[in-house]
């Protein structure tokens, strides 16, 4: 039996499977968007008689902590401008909330609130303002810029987390023992393939004799992508090794020919591409900018790099984090695709979900917890540097890696950073080789957290 047909046979056994966790999945998420939201925020099992989400008094009684809804949900609201949250933000001790009034009532064994924390944490986690909010960027993304959190200068800090803190606290006043937070917390580092070589090919060969850089160009088009300036796998999985703590991803293109945004086309079944895997075998799709456009095309996408891996792929990340539209997501699911991991902003660094932690996608079009899990990226290495985004220099990143690390690490969560191979390949006599190193190198002090 040949390897092709062995990978057909453990191909469709895979599917069948899928099949069935997907049946259980929807089984074991058949909350309601407000019952999971809860759950995430508490960290710990269903609300059940703990938390309330209701405006009707005789319901009270049932509960620990009742939080009274705003009217974010309420037919002829959601969906309309009129369910914008208005800046500035109120409070409700010391946090910031988007929906409610800040009034907190307690008596012996309750807790009444009015920061409607649910429709909030919704907004956020659902990238629900994407719907409403129709500014867009070049590529027809979604900006950090015209975004709530980054008006009201709360990208840096993952919110959502601090609703969780609050309901705990506010449990802990009326008695209720509740499980310790789980230490969830990972450094997941990523790269996007998306070019590999710089002088593999016949047109990149000519590019380096036209520019004086005849040696480095044959060297690399004739002995081989380990000798290419843009080939720094290697280098960066040495540097990766050292850690214990360290989760590292990688992305792969394999498709997208026909837009500029997707050169270099390179063929994904080659010696080239076996290499990278080689280092890298956990690869996910790398959604071409083509396929963002066109989100149909993700399946097909999907099915080449399985070809070439030879092993079921379920992780994902879109080129120039180009997931354009929220209902794009429903192509991963339809795809197989369990976990994605595009949802930072290119233009800014920060928490653009609210949380620092994993996340069921929540459907803000039909108001459903899908089966798609969500992990939030925190820092992209050319966010930091661009003069078209925030332009720090190497101190000024280095001091926002570590504040957002250590938020991520406070409550938790991951701490997802990208960095591209040919970010550190020291070319255009950028920092972020160095960065790379020192972040690796960094150890937070134990008694800052």
């Amino acid at each position: 039996m040949n390897r092709k047909t062995l990978f057909k046979i453990f191909y469709y056994l895979y599917k069948i499977i899928v099949i069935l966790n997907r049946q259980l999945s929807t089984i074991n998420y058949q909350l309601s968007p407000v019952e999971y939201i809860l759950s995430f925020m508490l960290d710990f099992g269903k609300p059940g008689s703990l938390v309330g989400y209701t405006a009707d008094k005789s319901e009270w009684k049932n509960y620990k902590v009742v939080i009274i809804p705003s009217n974010f949900f309420k037919d002829g609201v959601y969906g309309t401008a009129a369910s914008m949250p208005k800046l500035p933000l109120k409070q409700v001790e010391g946090v910031p909330f988007l929906f409610g009034e800040d009034s907190v009532s307690r008596t012996n064994s309750q807790v009444f609130v009015k920061a409607d924390l649910v429709a909030s944490a919704y907004f956020l986690l659902s990238r629900y303002e994407e719907l409403i909010v129709k500014e867009r960027d070049e590529h027809g993304r979604f900006a950090a810029k015209s975004s709530l959190l980054f008006k009201a200068g709360l990208l840096g800090t993952p919110v959502v987390e601090m609703y969780g803190r609050l309901l705990r606290k506010w449990l802990g006043e009326c008695g209720v023992k509740i499980p310790a937070l789980k230490s969830g917390y990972k450094f997941v580092m990523t790269h996007d393939v998306d070019a590999i070589a710089q002088y593999r090919s016949l047109r990149g060969l000519a590019g380096g004799l036209l520019r004086n850089k005849a040696l480095t160009a044959l060297k690399s088009f004739i002995g081989g992508v380990e000798n290419d300036p843009l080939f720094t796998f290697d280098w960066m999985k040495n540097q990766e090794k050292q850690l214990n703590h360290i989760t590292v991803k990688t992305f792969i293109k394999v498709a997208g020919k026909t837009l500029p945004q997707d050169i270099p086309y390179f063929n994904p079944y080659s010696d080239d591409v076996k290499k990278v895997l080689k280092l890298y075998p956990d690869a996910g799709l790398h959604v071409s900018y083509e396929a963002a456009l066109n989100p149909q095309l993700i399946k097909g996408e999907l099915e080449i790099l399985e070809s070439v891996t030879g092993r079921k792929v379920t992780s994902s990340r879109h080129h120039y984090l180009a997931s354009l539209k929220p209902c794009d997501m429903r192509f991963l699911i339809d795809a197989d695709i369990t976990d994605d991991y595009t949802m930072g902003f290119a233009d800014c660094a920060g928490f653009r979900l609210g949380t620092c932690r994993p996340v069921r996608w929540i459907d803000p079009e039909r108001k459903e917890v899908t089966t798609l899990t969500l992990h939030p990226l925190v820092v992209m290495d050319c966010t930091l540097s661009s003069d078209k985004y925030m332009e720090l220099n190497m101190d000024e990143a280095f001091d926002l890696y570590k504040k957002l690390r250590m938020e991520s690490m406070k409550h938790g969560g991951e701490f997802v950073t990208l960095w591209h191979n040919t970010s550190v390949a020291q070319t255009d006599g950028s920092y972020h080789r160095e960065l790379f190193e020192k972040i690796l190198n960094y150890e937070e002090p134990a008694d800052s957290l």
